[in-house]
């Protein structure tokens, strides 16, 4: 176990199977098979969840700081199991992740094939994302109405998205599409279609759609995230919270705009994807985030020089003096994502990025 780890199982005691999970090798000797972490939510002094895979398949784990959360799980389905000798904690196959379980069963009742399908990605306690049929379902609790309602708002105005299809109350499906997205299989053109499409989505007018987290709030999440990780940077990243522009503008935003949020097809078409988390806010933290994103992956800004272009082009109301404004936020929010994926040389990883941020500044 690193040092970092160990101060911050030192500093919580008060979840006593922190130590096992934290442990890639105590935690594969609990569930008695090699373990992947591949996300992890942590509420200090509350619970820590953990989604991984092993061999065998998808899987998620728990520990709390109080048996009730625990023997819930293992009520509401029947392969949740406490973690041998880990006190406090329930585990089981992704599909019965104790947040998701009965809307996944609801799903799984409307289309018996999901039972077969693939899970491509998994945040416990928030959504899972299954893929079989030529279809990428998606359950998320609360959010299927957003997602149908949205994706109708950005065809109307011309935003080039996939129909969702409703499946269940919480879960539905969009057709597989195109060749890759614009992370993995970058293209100017691509990157250009983006642009406009991203314009698009930028002119449609706010209606109805509510306000997301003030950037100030946004800022001292991040922070908070990043002193309980590592409490020695507690100072360097209030400083960069403190310098947050302000901000009065509100439009449609994406929300999590990114190159893997940007589907390619053929002859330069593409797809924004990920439509349930529009929110009202600065238009400018679309572009900054993309940007960010894409440096952290690449080290280099082509794709986002070359969507910003176009966005331009299509009259996107977002200039680059602005959008650069927003990037030191950005790359604070993202500093955490290394602990978050768990890494294994997240601490080295986090303090990298967040010295992105301060350069930013």
């Amino acid at each position: 176990m690193i040092a970092a780890v160990r101060a911050l199982v030192g500093r919580d005691p008060g979840i006593p199977g922190l130590r096992t999970l934290l442990d890639p090798a105590s935690f594969s000797d609990a569930v008695g098979a090699p373990v992947e972490v591949r996300h992890l939510r942590y509420k200090p002094g509350t619970s820590l969840l953990t989604a991984y895979t092993t061999p065998d398949g998808s899987f998620w784990a728990g520990a709390w700081a109080a048996p009730d959360k625990p023997d819930s799980a293992e009520r509401r389905d029947p392969a949740v199991r406490a973690l041998p000798g880990v006190p406090w904690s329930a585990g089981g196959p992704a599909r019965s992740d104790r947040a998701l379980t009965r809307a996944v069963r609801d799903a799984e009742k409307h289309e018996p094939s999901w039972r077969r399908a693939e899970i491509v990605r998994h945040n416990p306690g928030r959504r899972l994302v299954l893929r079989g049929g030529g279809e990428y379902a998606k359950t998320a609790p609360g959010r299927a109405g957003a997602a149908l309602r949205n994706a109708e708002m950005l065809r109307s105005a011309g935003v080039p998205t996939l129909p969702p299809r409703l499946v269940a109350d919480d879960t539905w499906a969009t057709a597989s599409w195109g060749e890759g997205d614009l992370a993995s299989s970058p293209s100017p053109a691509h990157a250009a279609a983006a642009g406009r499409a991203l314009a698009r989505l930028h002119a449609i007018p706010v209606g109805g759609i509510d306000a997301g987290d003030a950037p100030e709030t946004r800022a001292r999440s991040a922070a908070r995230a990043l002193r309980i990780a590592l409490p020695e940077t507690a100072r360097r990243v209030d400083e960069i919270a403190r310098r947050v522009p302000s901000t009065q503008r509100r439009a449609i935003v994406h929300g999590d705009f990114s190159a893997d949020q940007v589907l390619r097809g053929r002859e330069g078409r593409v797809r924004l994807i990920d439509l349930d988390r529009l929110e009202a806010g600065d238009p400018a933290l679309d572009l900054a985030g993309f940007a960010v994103e894409e440096f952290v992956r690449t080290g280099d800004l082509a794709t986002t020089t070359a969507l910003f272009a176009a966005y331009q082009a299509q009259g996107g109301v977002v200039t680059e003096r602005e959008w650069r404004a927003w990037t030191p936020l950005c790359a604070l929010e993202r500093a955490i994502e290394p602990f978050r994926r768990w890494r294994p040389d997240w601490p080295a990883a986090v303090a990298a990025r967040l010295e992105r941020a301060e350069d930013l500044l």
